[in-house]
């Protein structure tokens, strides 16, 4: 059941993580993922169901790497103090960036080593996923020491102004240079991503997640067609060869929402 991976306990303690994580990067950083759809999305979804959109068990902080950065310089970049900020919050390094354990009851940090001292179902972990900007990331893994999954689609977000003030989508008080990015960038990251997921319930939370981007924040024929600016038929193509009846079926669960209103919308998308 999708349902599980995103129970309350779990999202609003990633929630906290995500403040503490924006406090502590060093611009440009941007956010994307779910947390930035949850952003966009819920005052629409709010609207129309009477409750918040789902949140998310993961943090994506999108970061900017410049090619031109060589090993010596990378540690003294914006980048590089976001990481070193971040292992200072308790973060252990993990193959795209970063990982908390934590008691799942007491919601208490523990180590990798404690962590493995417990049961599957005490213990949960928060993502602090490292996107960068650029594909050239051979530097990058020599430094730091991971490869984290590149997003190309964040280059108009720092260089063209296709991000707002993340300020402007939340209560507390990030960086002023902080961004979110753009709704209709994160319907394309969904619809180029989702292919290649490689868990079924990050699949199904793509679906939804793509599903409500299109539906709630704008208008729909608006936002399907700012999305598909910064996508090729092939990856439209890829996205709709990964999507099946149960899929969808499992992302309307996972919203709570009508089956029909999720095959609908996706379906109109890709077609």
């Amino acid at each position: 059941m999708v349902r599980q991976y995103y129970v309350p306990q779990v999202t609003e303690l990633s929630e906290q993580e995500l403040h503490a994580v924006f406090d502590a990067a060093q611009p440009p950083v941007c956010l994307l993922g779910g947390w930035a759809v949850h952003l966009h999305v819920t005052p629409g979804f709010h609207a129309a169901h009477g409750r918040e959109y789902i949140g998310s068990r993961d943090i994506d902080i999108g970061v900017h790497v410049d090619a031109s950065w060589t090993g010596e310089d990378l540690p003294e970049t914006p980048v590089g103090d976001s990481i070193s900020a971040i292992e200072d919050l308790g973060y252990t390094r993990s193959r795209f960036g970063f990982v908390q354990h934590f008691l799942r009851d007491s919601q208490e940090r523990i180590s990798e080593a404690e962590a493995s001292e417990h049961s599957m179902h005490e213990v949960f972990q928060v993502y602090v996923d490292v996107i960068p900007d650029t594909t050239e990331l051979e530097e990058f893994r020599d430094v730091f020491g991971f490869k984290p999954p590149a997003e190309p689609l964040l280059a108009p977000v720092f260089e063209a102004g296709k991000g707002e003030s993340l300020a402007e989508y939340v209560s507390w008080s990030p960086p002023a240079e902080a961004l979110i990015v753009l709704p209709e960038l994160l319907s394309a990251m969904k619809i180029r991503s989702l292919p290649d997921r490689d868990k079924s319930h990050k699949r199904v939370k793509d679906i939804a997640d793509l599903h409500a981007l299109l539906w709630y924040v704008r208008d729909y024929t608006d936002m399907r067609t700012g999305a598909l600016e910064y996508v090729s038929d092939a990856d439209v193509a890829r996205c709709a060869d990964a999507i099946d009846d149960s899929a969808l079926e499992d992302a309307a669960t996972l919203l709570q929402i009508e089956s029909q209103l999720v095959s609908d919308s996706i379906t109109r998308l890709l077609r």
